[in-house]
């Protein structure tokens, strides 16, 4: 993991969103095809209250990288919360279809579970 891949996950995890957001949206003129910016991103987005784009770059980190259960199940996990449970079923499907994490695997079952 890059250095300043790293600085944006720690801005995110400490709740300097705005710096976090600065550093992940540096990193994707750099790289847009980085999936896990894009991943930080949409949480970064999604703690400042912007759904609409957040949801964007959740589904372009799980395109980038669609085996990475932990992006699915982020993107599923959004998509329940904003009520889209046709769209998240799938992704929680193909989760527990791709398996290999336990963790990941055993909370998709349980969200599927929910819908």
């Amino acid at each position: 993991m890059s250095n300043l891949l790293q600085q944006a996950h720690n801005h995110r995890t400490s709740g300097q969103y705005g710096q976090a957001e600065a550093l992940y949206r540096a990193l994707l003129e750099q790289d847009e095809n980085c999936a896990e910016a894009c991943w930080g991103l949409g949480h970064t987005l999604m703690n400042e209250g912007d759904f609409e784009t957040c949801v964007e770059f959740f589904r372009r980190a799980s395109e980038l990288e669609p085996t990475n259960l932990l992006f699915l199940l982020d993107l599923a996990k959004f998509l329940t919360m904003l009520g889209e449970y046709e769209e998240a079923r799938p992704l929680f499907i193909r989760i527990i279809e791709i398996g290999g994490n336990e963790r990941i695997v055993s909370e998709a079952k349980k969200q599927l579970s929910y819908l």
